[in-house]
């Protein structure tokens, strides 16, 4: 199996795990802004993924060796396909499932406004409003969710593949 249906493979499956994390959290109402226990989660999960798969692929599909340019590229590839999919569930959770998601994101935003400057005019306050408004449309969402992933991805793949690299001595 060649690296990039491999990176798709494992970017799915580690995707679909964070959607499913996303969706517990989400039912029992845990608050990714009030609670740290997300964040951790997610974090622990896509580490412990990219490092998953990056050992499996040097030792099954690579005859136990693997470089270090070769496992930062498919810890990012991996990275990559699983926000895409992660950004995709995002994207149609804000969409159709709960619509009111965008307005609720604007008034904490107005009140974060508030609380870190009370003395702010309407008019600064309107255009802060007006550029978060802008920024957190649907398709902007998309579009930062899979930069942020495979990003945050890169950066974990950076020290993942200090450890997991093998390189061939022949």
């Amino acid at each position: 199996m060649n690296s990039r249906k491999f990176a798709m493979n494992y970017g799915a499956f580690l995707g679909l795990c964070l959607v499913a994390v996303a969706a517990v959290m989400r039912t029992f109402g845990i608050d990714e802004n009030s609670s740290v226990v997300p964040s951790i989660l997610n974090n622990g999960l896509i580490i412990a993924g990219i490092s998953y798969s990056i050992i499996q692929f040097r030792d099954i599909e690579n005859n136990g060796f693997i470089s270090y340019r070769d496992s930062l590229k498919l810890g990012t590839s991996i990275a990559f396909f699983s926000s895409v999919i992660l950004a995709f569930y995002t994207f149609i959770l804000i969409n159709y499932i709960e619509p009111n998601t965008l307005n609720e994101i604007i008034q904490q935003a107005e009140q974060a406004m508030l609380e870190s400057n009370p003395e702010i005019s309407d008019e600064e306050l309107e255009l802060g409003l007006e550029m978060t408004a802008r920024f957190v449309q649907p398709h902007w969402m998309l579009i930062l969710g899979i930069l942020g992933g495979t990003f945050m991805g890169f950066i974990y793949s950076l020290i993942i593949s200090i450890f997991t690299k093998k390189d061939n001595p022949n």
